[in-house]
């Protein structure tokens, strides 16, 4: 087999099930086979959604004049999207550890392993970007009715999207690991760097404001303002812009060759340590000073959570998909600190709201805390994570009761104090009274406890145990997607709802919330008691 060939079957392999298709194609099942057709099905018509509201935003642009930032602006928010969703799976999916040891025998090139698992991400994103992008540029065309030179570096310019972000994506989770192999405990190395990863991220996507309270009229009149403040946080999609909006092939073919030339080097540095790295990967550290102490016995519902943290940390792209959202909390909650009635209002600019109307901070902080928190529960995906492994829980002498309890009890423990703390930092900042700390801790956490019972609800329907790579359970299952965005909107719901209610009512809406939602988690826990753990 030629080195053509040879990297064109590896690159095949790699896009030969592809969301699931190769899976779906030969499915003997009816009833899953269905199953797995109304979720794509579902997966569609979020894209949609997605694709008219791009389109929608691309209008409102056009329509107000400030339609020579939209290319850009919208480049550098998908280029964000992409890079923050791909960088903590790229390592996982550059060094898949199950298959080395039956790759490492043939005779394969490194480069061609990194450039074959490459192309995966990069189909993933670009199939992404098409469907998001492509409403923009139409909305845009029918609107300004551009050159053709538009939609030809446009075209280009979507297929070039995913690809800077991609590769700085596969070189930090290639870090990443790199740097974590060298260590005995590799999953806690790995877990902390890619956590001062997510922080970092935070704080900056946090920092990345200074727009808010700015008319349209004054807008249109710092468009060079604005083009400076995307070029300040990502230069490239002023130039992809720039070019599309200028018709400048040159400019075009210069970042497109600068992304290869970033590409080339990426692969060339992965390339050489991949061996080194994956060998480090499989090393395992053992102590010889075993000691004979006395045996203790425990129940079996803290057996198994104990199981359930060990499972937990013995994977850092399971830690870093699903710490997310408390980090995300704790620093929401430092930022709120630095809120008050007045600066929330102001942020609504020129809306059209009810005279006097003014919002209710007692009911935003601990509202806004709790759609917060309920985001990517643990038990979403946390069954699905028993892997091949399933078939040894279900022989086992224990109670579903005992089993589904030790997952959401690992769950609660592991964000209820991210959530506390959070409460206490808004409830001290803000020298709130009895009462409202109360609703700060209860109204988080009755969110919480809905999305750990419903996450596995969605868990307990959408099962999958015959996964090769565990980012496929854990960022593009359907069970996570169900269970980890789900909650999110319920809660959104109820804040939007809430916030209309005035002041004098805040203690009944808070009371209200706790009860009709503890009420739906209790139906919901009572469900999922009832399901037999040996027909999964």
């Amino acid at each position: 087999m030629n080195k053509q060939s040879q990297l064109w079957t590896l690159i095949r392999l790699q896009l030969l099930n592809l969301y699931g298709f190769n899976v779906y194609r030969n499915l003997k099942d009816p009833k899953e086979k269905k199953k797995k057709f109304w979720l794509g099905v579902a997966y569609a018509a979020v894209m949609i959604v997605f694709a008219f509201y791009i389109g929608a935003l691309s209008f409102g642009y056009v329509y107000l004049g400030l339609g020579d930032i939209l290319p850009a602006y919208l480049i550098m928010i998908f280029s964000i999207i992409i890079l923050m969703f791909s960088v903590f799976k790229a390592g996982s999916v550059i060094y898949q550890r199950n298959m080395y040891d039956i790759l490492a025998s043939l005779p394969i090139k490194h480069s061609d392993l990194v450039i074959s698992r490459f192309a995966r991400l990069y189909v993933e994103n670009v199939l992404l970007t098409l469907a998001l992008m492509i409403p923009a540029v139409a909305v845009y065309g029918a609107l300004v009715k551009p050159a053709i030179s538009f939609y030809v570096i446009g075209l280009v310019v979507i297929l070039f999207i995913p690809f800077i972000p991609i590769t700085i994506s596969v070189f930090v989770g290639s870090l990443i690991t790199a740097i974590s192999s060298r260590s005995k405990h590799k999953n806690l190395v790995s877990i902390v760097l890619s956590m001062a990863l997510v922080v970092l991220v935070m704080i900056g996507s946090f920092g990345m404001t200074g727009m808010e309270g700015v008319s349209i009229e004054e807008v249109q009149n710092m468009l060079g303002m604005v083009l400076g403040l995307i070029g300040s946080i990502y230069p490239p999609a002023v130039w992809l812009g720039n070019a599309m909006i200028q018709g400048n092939y040159l400019l075009c073919l210069g970042c497109v060759c600068g992304g290869f030339a970033l590409l080339a080097l990426v692969i060339a540095l992965v390339s050489v340590t991949y061996k080194k790295v994956s060998m480090s990967l499989y090393a395992t550290y053992a102590k010889h000073d075993y000691k004979m102490e006395e045996l203790k016995t425990t129940s079996v519902l803290k057996a198994l959570y104990v199981r359930e943290f060990k499972r937990y940390f013995a994977s850092s792209v399971y830690v870093t998909n699903t710490i997310v959202s408390p980090i995300m909390g704790t620093l929401a909650a430092i930022g709120f600190l630095f809120l008050t009635p007045e600066t929330v209002m102001s942020g609504f600019g020129d809306m059209s709201l009810p005279e006097g109307f003014m919002l209710n901070l007692n009911v935003l902080f601990p509202m806004a805390l709790a759609t917060i928190f309920c985001m990517m529960p643990i038990t979403a995906v946390s069954i699905s994570m028993e892997g091949k492994q399933w078939w040894i829980v279900k022989t086992l002498p224990i109670k579903t009761k005992d089993f589904l309890n030790s997952k959401l009890l690992m769950n609660m423990t592991v964000i209820g104090p991210f959530s506390l703390l959070a409460a206490l930092i808004v409830g001290i900042g803000h020298k709130v009274g009895l009462l409202e700390m109360l609703w700060l801790i209860l109204v988080p956490l009755t969110a919480m406890l809905f999305s750990c019972v419903f996450g596995q609800t969605a868990n307990l329907k959408l099962a999958v145990f015959d996964w090769e790579n565990e980012v496929t359970i854990v960022k593009q299952s359907a069970s996570a997607f169900v269970g980890g965005i789900l909650p999110f909107f319920v809660m959104m719901v109820f804040t939007m709802g809430s916030l209309v209610v005035p002041a004098q009512f805040t203690n009944w809406v808070m009371l209200a919330f706790c009860v009709i939602v503890n009420l739906i988690t209790v139906l919901l826990y009572k469900k999922n008691m009832k399901v037999n753990l040996l027909a999964l």
